[in-house]
């Protein structure tokens, strides 16, 4: 009889399970719930029951552009890359926002990301198409797993690594807190919208609507068809500037609902960099508040992109699973506290 070489403790086995539960529950949340609000909404509106006015579509917007903002210059480019400095205050800001976009917790978030850099549509991608069913191939079983099945697989979340892949954000009082307090910034993220409806109307309908656009509707458009289109078609659909070790492509028109992360291919080409477009043409609205905020100095060390990477003969540069300072661009010194 063989023995298990990663034993489970006994006393340890019930937290597991907690966790698996409270992993499947907001799994089921956050995949069923924002599409059935829309069509909910939608079947509100269509009948006079419920009708969305400009203040609805001001709080989507805005919710969208702020918790996403969170996502991807907190969680991402500052905390999985570590490609650029912050002050204090806009590192808490910004995790904060982006604790509010529905996504997960942040060090979860960044561990599942780093892990999906380590092992970039390979076996061990936490979320990629081609290592689900038929390895190598694009299927449409890989693609609802990459889209969002994978929140569903104890093989993609359920085996930690939170220690070794994200190790430094526990050192980080403020990470961790804001991390551990994650289930009350999830509910803000309902509260802000139905908050600013009854303040707005004046009316519990009001506030009703603001919660079910600006929450549950805002939730399905800025997860379901813009961010999780990330892991699923940018890694299949569009094209590629750099020959990666992946199925990386750049699409620009999602790169205006994601902050600058459509230039995927570019990513992954230069992981380390804080700056996602490479050429001229290309928008990245994310570097631009990036360099905004470090003329008042809230920002510093923006790694950028090296020149000679302007080619379609690139071959992958290997940078480490942090995304350590390669090329820092000199701009003035922004205090962080420790």
């Amino acid at each position: 009889m063989t023995r298990d070489a990663n034993p489970v403790p006994a006393a340890s086995a019930p937290v597991v399970d907690r966790a698996r539960t409270v992993d499947l529950v907001l799994a089921f949340v956050v995949t069923f719930a924002p599409p059935v609000a829309l069509v909910l909404g939608l079947g509100l509106w269509y009948t006079g029951a419920l009708v969305p006015g400009p203040t609805e579509f001001v709080i989507v917007f805005c919710m969208h552009a702020l918790t996403i903002l969170g996502v991807e210059l907190g969680y991402h480019r500052l905390l999985s890359h570590r490609s650029y400095r912050a002050h204090r205050w806009i590192k808490i800001a910004l995790v904060s926002l982006g604790s509010m976009a529905f996504q997960g917790p942040v060090i979860w978030w960044v561990s599942i990301h780093r892990k999906h850099h380590r092992f970039p549509d390979k076996v061990g991608d936490p979320h990629s198409m081609y290592v689900h069913g038929r390895s190598g191939e694009w299927t449409a079983q890989g693609a609802v797993h990459a889209h969002m099945g994978w929140l569903w697989s104890r093989g993609s979340i359920g085996k930690g690594g939170f220690t070794e892949l994200a190790g430094d954000l526990y050192k980080d009082k403020d990470l961790f807190w804001i991390h551990m307090h994650y289930l009350y910034l999830m509910l803000a993220t309902f509260i802000v919208p139905a908050l600013i409806g009854g303040l707005v109307y004046q009316t519990w309908q009001g506030a009703l609507s603001c919660l079910l656009w600006g929450g549950f509707v805002r939730i399905f458009l800025s997860n379901h068809l813009t961010f999780w289109c990330i892991n699923s078609v940018l890694h299949g659909v569009g094209r590629r500037a750099y020959d990666t070790d992946d199925h990386s492509t750049n699409l620009a028109i999602l790169s205006l609902f994601t902050w600058g992360q459509g230039w995927h291919n570019n990513h992954h080409a230069y992981p380390a960099a804080a700056v996602m477009s490479h050429r001229r043409w290309e928008l990245d609205p994310g570097a631009w508040v990036l360099f905004l905020l470090s003329r008042v100095r809230l920002v510093d060390r923006i790694i950028v992109v090296p020149t000679d990477l302007a080619s379609r003969s690139f071959k992958p540069v290997k940078t480490s699973v942090e995304g350590q300072p390669v090329r820092p661009m000199p701009l003035p010194s922004a205090k962080e506290s420790p």
